[in-house]
């Protein structure tokens, strides 16, 4: 075997600065090499409780350790954990940008645990399939809580408790030192709790007017009265700290939108407040279902506090088809519309997270309503007659999710409106250039409808501000210059960071080579040739 060995002799003279070689440029993603197969859901076409759920986090984690992490947030009043999900590439440890989906917070909307899983793995089944797939988890941070609210989930799966809207903490509601004794009933085992509507008419040909509503329902503790007891105390979606107690959130226990003792009163907000503390989201949904709506943070005259917002909506009109629960077999609902865009919950997760979070677009949406409930045909007449009707309403089952055998259907229209969020999330794109010792950036954003929020930061490897710029739009084009340090060691590389907390940061290297002096080349082409002789000679003598 022969060996070359580059021998250097110095020339007399020094190498001016003229013959340095010098370059600039922005390190970018490098994806992974796939090597697992498609993620299949270990429970596919039924709806999970919270077991299950951990159960396929656990899956997910195992199967592409590459891409997912987990993250227990905290535990539920009864102990269970509050798990967020996050998919990136882990070998990019710079700084991403980052989205987040959060759903069910409340019990009876259990199909958006199902679509934030699928969504999960989606994003594992497309990582080097689909580029645009691949692309977002090279460049974001994309964190997922599947349920947000696990003790109701497992009282809704498991005890078919379908009308059950808020967390379990226990509450005495009649005041006799029991909690939660009195709850609805299946009376007629039928596996659903039917609610009663009690019209009454002053006479023939008079219009039917609401008196009263009740449901199914045993005097389970003997005294007297009916369901005075139930399960469930606070709406999570009312203890948020932003305009807490105000708007349609209610002081009353027993209200559906119980706000609670106190904002974040709650392990669940508690958890998911502590987790939002440490992150900057320029996007978020958080996943509900009973009407197909956005839901927007609004001011103090329930305006929608963002153009963008607004922008996002006529967005999602043209992705979302006009009745998009139609492709589940049910009867279209309305799309979604302008009027439906602000409303004042009072302590509601969107205004928290635009107020407290700088979050400009927290969507709430709405992902799932049966039109089909509304009709008249799930009214069944029990008495009638000319001023007094009594009506059983039983579509509450599908009313706010759809049969098990639809949820796939579900998300697959809803899939552009998932990949929308990820194109929305702002990140840059920088091209540099060097002259001298001048370093200027020419900076653009990625995204949908979304600019940089706060200024562009440019800084050393110590975290030290070289320069800055103003926030950017989505389309506007920003600029920045700095000049290398004295002590930059350019042989080594010379490293910036362009970006913020909402964008991410991207890596900007100077480097500079010092060509081989012309005597090397010489001595290398002399060995060389010498080395040709050598071996024709040797192969002669063989």
């Amino acid at each position: 075997m022969l060996f070359l060995t580059t021998i250097t002799i110095p020339m007399a003279g020094a190498t001016s600065l003229g013959q340095i070689s010098t370059d600039v440029y922005t390190i970018l993603p490098k994806s992974i090499d796939r090597t697992w197969e498609d993620v299949d859901l270990i429970y596919n076409g039924v709806f999970h409780d919270p077991d299950m759920v951990d159960e396929e986090i656990e899956l997910f984690e195992n199967a592409v350790p590459e891409l997912v992490d987990i993250e227990i947030l905290g535990e539920s009043y009864q102990g269970r954990n509050i798990t967020c999900i996050r998919v990136t590439n882990e070998e990019i440890t710079t700084a991403k940008a980052k989205t987040l989906i959060v759903a069910h917070h409340h019990g009876r909307e259990q199909v958006t645990v199902e679509t934030a899983l699928r969504f999960v793995q989606r994003l594992l089944n497309q990582y080097g399939v689909d580029a645009t797939i691949t692309d977002y988890v090279d460049t974001e941070e994309i964190f997922v809580i599947p349920t947000l609210n696990p003790d109701a989930l497992e009282r809704v799966i498991n005890e078919r408790d379908y009308w059950l809207r808020k967390n379990l903490r226990p509450f005495d509601n009649d005041g006799d030192g029991l909690y939660d004794e009195d709850p609805l009933d299946d009376v007629d085992g039928d596996g659903e709790i039917s609610r009663y509507l009690e019209y009454r008419r002053s006479g023939p040909g008079s219009n039917w007017i609401l008196q009263d509503y009740w449901y199914e329902r045993i005097d389970n503790d003997g005294d007297g009265e009916f369901n005075e007891d139930e399960v469930g105390l606070v709406d999570l979606n009312r203890n948020y700290a932003t305009y807490f107690g105000q708007g349609s959130s209610s002081s009353d226990p027993t209200a559906q939108t119980y706000h609670g003792t106190s904002a974040f009163s709650e392990p669940e907000t508690q958890a998911f407040r502590d987790f939002a503390l440490q992150h900057r989201f320029a996007a978020s949904y958080s996943l509900h279902t009973g009407i197909n709506a956005t839901y927007m943070p609004t001011d103090e005259y329930d305006r929608l506090t963002e153009l963008a917002q607004l922008g996002v909506i006529h967005d999602l009109n043209e992705i979302l088809p006009s009745s998009f629960n139609n492709a589940v077999g049910y009867a279209a609902a309305e799309s979604l519309d302008e009027t439906e865009l602000a409303t004042f919950l009072g302590g509601g997760w969107d205004d928290w997270m635009y107020a407290n979070r700088n979050c400009i677009v927290p969507m709430t949406f709405e992902i799932y309503h049966n039109a089909s409930a509304d009709n008249y045909d799930t009214l069944e007449v029990i008495f009638e007659n000319d001023t007094y009707r009594l009506e059983d309403w039983t579509g509450i089952y599908e009313y706010f999710t759809p049969d098990k055998e639809y949820i796939d259907d579900l998300w697959e229209g809803l899939i552009p409106s998932f990949d929308y969020l990820l194109d929305l999330t702002p990140r840059l794109q920088v091209s540099p250039s060097l002259t001298g010792s001048t370093v200027s950036l020419s900076i653009t954003l990625q995204s949908t409808r979304l600019g940089s929020i706060d200024g562009i930061e440019i800084l050393d490897e110590q975290d030290q501000s070289l320069t800055s710029t103003s926030p950017l739009g989505y389309d506007d084009v920003g600029t920045a210059t700095f000049t290398l340090p004295e002590e930059a060691n350019l042989e080594e590389g010379y490293s910036v960071f362009v970006g913020n907390e909402y964008t991410g940061f991207l890596e900007v290297v100077v480097t500079s080579e010092t060509p081989l002096d012309p005597m090397v080349f010489v001595v290398i082409g002399g060995i060389a040739i010498v080395a040709v002789v050598l071996a024709v000679f040797y192969r002669r003598k063989q």
